[in-house]
């Protein structure tokens, strides 16, 4: 019995350093782009943007959470929800490429909170999946590290695919045609690539608590992937965020 309490306080404690080294640093530097927008001006191209950040860096401290109180019952739910803001927070880089094809027009709030709520009721299959059909798995028995059933992977593979890659494209291309300044369109070319950057990180990250068993490919992931999803960040915001009118 000691031995087993030993054991897991010597994983516990593992993972506590594995999470505060990838984890805790995504928080900081998305709240900071997201001040450094909010504070620079106060619109709807602002809010859009700092409203990626903010999801971002929510997403980040609940998992981080999630992990601190992984011995109390809150812990899975804390985790799910983690995932939910991560899965809607692309939805923003969505709803500014369309802003993008609209800046020539005088379109209404009304269809921009429309959007931002029909994907955030789409992104509830992450609760209803994860919970209700088991696919997401935090408990004991998987060693207390979050583990994704075949279902769920595939699921919110589509789901990337249908609402978040295939719009992004045809937005992309709608952006790349209307705008042909050559300094505006290297800051568009920043953002796009940023765009699609982060959508990678999303499907390895769906990928990465699937495939548990590989450890090369987990290892990879620690390693590459955080790294690409910082320089996703700060491209986003070097791209549309500094000096954005």
């Amino acid at each position: 019995m000691c031995n087993n309490t030993l054991l897991f306080q010597n994983e516990f404690i593992v993972r506590l350093i594995v999470v505060s080294a990838f984890q805790i640093w995504p928080i900081f530097y998305c709240s900071y782009f997201a001040y450094r927008l909010l504070k620079r001006a106060k619109n709807r191209s602002t809010y859009i943007l700092s409203g990626y950040f903010i999801t971002t860096a929510l997403t980040y401290f609940l998992a981080t959470l999630s992990t601190y109180l992984i011995t109390t019952p809150l812990s899975y739910f804390i985790y799910v929800l983690s995932i939910y803001f991560f899965v809607f927070s692309y939805s923003f880089l969505i709803n500014f490429s369309w802003l993008l094809t609209k800046l020539d027009e005088k379109s209404c709030n009304t269809t921009f909170f429309i959007r931002v709520t029909f994907y955030a009721i789409l992104s509830l299959f992450v609760m209803i999946i994860g919970i209700l059909f088991n696919g997401i798995t935090l408990n004991a028995s998987t060693g207390n590290i979050p583990t994704y059933s075949l279902f769920f992977l595939g699921f919110s593979w589509t789901y990337i695919l249908c609402f978040y890659i295939i719009p992004q494209i045809y937005l992309s291309l709608k952006i790349l045609k209307i705008y042909e300044g050559i300094v505006l369109k290297r800051r568009i070319n920043l953002f796009i690539i940023s765009v699609f950057m982060g959508l990678l990180v999303a499907i390895f990250m769906f990928l990465y608590n699937t495939w548990t068993e590989n450890v090369i490919f987990r290892t990879f992931y620690l390693f590459i992937i955080p790294e690409l999803a910082t320089y996703a960040g700060y491209l986003i915001y070097k791209g549309f965020g500094k000096e954005l009118e």
